[in-house]
């Protein structure tokens, strides 16, 4: 009787989260309460929104990253997408007075030739990924410095600049984009054959031969779908701080690539998932924002981010080398 209510109880964990996410859920909720008791205005309407706010950007970003990393490879160049999408939206209403939508689309279609461009020297041109994105990330800002002669550029309408402090149903709406963007993604990756595909090919180029993916379309897709979103969370970041910077998106990248790993994406590839990668997400908001009503050195909080990274890494390669 006892093993098959264990049985039954290890099928429905299994059924709502992996290890890793039910882990992360716990330790979520332990730092919730901890901050809500140890603070006098953690646990406020106004503070519980601008969490969300301030994962919003971080969150969409991390799924982005989180489907490349699953496909076996690392995009370092996500923040400075994130820049340019931020920098077009801004500069075609300011100087071009374009529509919104108009704005948005050009944004996107900006962040899915960068993807593209990715896609094609890394497989292609057989460029590892971690040098390929480099260069990317180095061009792409230098682009961006070029555009705005280093300056920052004002002038976005403010219809636009307020819908990143408007709500639904009391939840801010960059919030729900994101949350949005993570429940498309999930589906996609668990329900199709792009998203079967993109695991397989993270188990490697040989396995993925032989289960006949075609692996430059597969590629070539992560890539551009992570452009897409990095474009998307561009736009969001220009209506956040009402005008386009020269760094921004700048350092993006290394907390969204954090986020996906302690959500349980292995950067040996094939194995990740969107609900980890947004738990991750919200532990590392949390952590930020709770040191801050508790008045931590923002020195110190940068450390244990790293030291949380570290571990995560750790254990990832530990259950690589397990399996």
């Amino acid at each position: 009787m006892e093993t098959e209510k264990e049985t039954s109880k290890g099928r429905l964990k299994k059924g709502l989260f992996s290890g890793t996410e039910f882990s992360l859920v716990i330790i979520i909720i332990i730092l919730f309460l901890f901050f809500t008791f140890t603070t006098d205005s953690f646990f406020s309407a106004y503070n519980v929104t601008n969490i969300l706010k301030q994962a919003a950007i971080t969150g969409i970003i991390a799924v982005a990253s989180t489907f490349v990393i699953i496909a076996g490879g690392i995009d370092l160049s996500v923040g400075s997408i994130t820049g340019l999408g931020s920098l077009i939206v801004a500069i075609m209403m300011a100087r071009l007075n374009a529509p919104v939508f108009v704005t948005i689309i050009a944004a996107i279609g900006c962040g899915a030739l960068c993807g593209l461009y990715n896609g094609i020297i890394i497989h292609r041109l057989k460029i590892a990924p971690f040098i390929a994105t480099l260069g990317s990330q180095i061009i792409i800002r230098g682009i961006i410095k070029l555009v705005c002669d280093a300056k920052t550029i004002t002038g976005v309408y403010p219809e636009f600049a307020g819908f990143s402090n408007s709500n639904f149903l009391g939840i801010p709406k960059m919030a729900l984009v994101w949350i949005f963007i993570a429940v498309i993604s999930a589906l996609i990756l668990k329900f199709t054959r792009f998203g079967r595909n993109i695991f397989t090919v993270g188990c490697g180029e040989e396995v993925a031969h032989l289960s006949g993916i075609n692996l430059k379309v597969t590629v070539y897709g992560v890539y551009v779908v992570s452009g897409i979103l990095c474009a998307v969370a561009g736009v969001i970041l220009t209506s956040r701080i009402n005008s386009a910077i020269p760094l921004g998106g700048a350092s993006y990248e290394m907390n969204a690539i954090a986020a996906a790993v302690i959500g349980g994406a292995s950067l040996a590839g094939g194995r990740g998932s969107v609900i980890g990668t947004l738990l991750g997400t919200l532990l590392m908001t949390l952590i930020s924002n709770g040191g801050i009503q508790l008045g931590v050195n923002s020195f110190i909080m940068e450390i244990v981010t790293g030291i949380l990274i570290t571990i995560a890494v750790i254990l990832d390669v530990l259950r690589t080398k397990k399996k």
